[in-house]
């Protein structure tokens, strides 16, 4: 008797391979038929979820969200207001492979947002929802007396996230690419300078969230490779 199948999860696992090829080939790279082999289906069967490259590219970028969040929130969850906001800071950096695949994935979004209404708009949604969450973090570092009291919030939030683009386009595209170290050095020399913590910054290193991955994919894959 055949297998049932999950839907939810089927469609799930569709989405994480067009993420993870993305990730690697970027955008241009994104057919039905590779995601389809990156996922160990036929194209047909990819079809029957999602109709358009479009939508595939509107869907994976919410499964690309809710993985880069997962790892952003447990870095929230740091009692220390200020070694919170470092590392989330951190995390949006292209310090590994991984991330620099992460980046690679967004940058396709920025560019195709230019022609496309619909990845224009989830663009901005992003942003939008990445700008909250450094100000947000930034004013419980503040308010926690971490830092400065007549700092500009919104004027930090908007020149953090500037530097940070910047970092990703210098190591990704110009062809100078800067280190790890390198990038958090730069992180570090702003938040001293621009928000001016009342202590010094921590000189211990905080691993980013370690949790079972399978084939450097995100967590909940291997979950959705068993079950489909």
């Amino acid at each position: 008797m055949p297998r049932k199948v999950d839907h939810k999860l089927r469609r799930e696992a569709f989405l994480a391979a067009a993420y993870r090829t993305i990730k690697k080939k970027g955008l241009e790279g994104v057919t039905f038929r590779a995601v389809a082999r990156e996922a160990g289906f036929t194209t047909g069967a990819l079809v029957h979820y999602v109709d358009s490259i479009d939508k595939l590219l509107v869907e994976s970028s919410e499964y690309a969200a809710r993985y880069v969040r997962d790892d952003m929130e447990a870095m929230e969850a740091l009692p220390d207001r200020l070694e919170s906001l470092r590392q989330v800071i951190y995390l949006s950096l292209p310090l590994d492979e991984e991330r620099r695949g992460n980046w690679n994935f967004w940058m396709g979004f920025w560019e195709r947002s230019v022609r496309n209404a619909t990845v224009r708009k989830l663009t901005h949604t992003r942003y939008g929802e990445w700008l909250g969450r450094l100000e947000h973090l930034i004013r419980m570092a503040q308010e926690a007396g971490d830092l400065a009291d007549d700092i500009d919030v919104k004027r930090a939030t908007k020149t953090c996230v500037a530097l940070v683009d910047g970092i990703a386009a210098q190591t990704l595209r110009s062809g100078y690419p800067l280190s790890a170290d390198e990038q958090r050095k730069i992180m570090d020399d702003w938040i001293v300078a621009a928000l001016r913590p009342t202590r010094p910054l921590s000189a211990e290193r905080i691993e980013r969230p370690r949790r079972p991955r399978s084939n450097g994919s995100h967590p909940r894959e291997a979950e959705l490779a068993k079950a489909v």
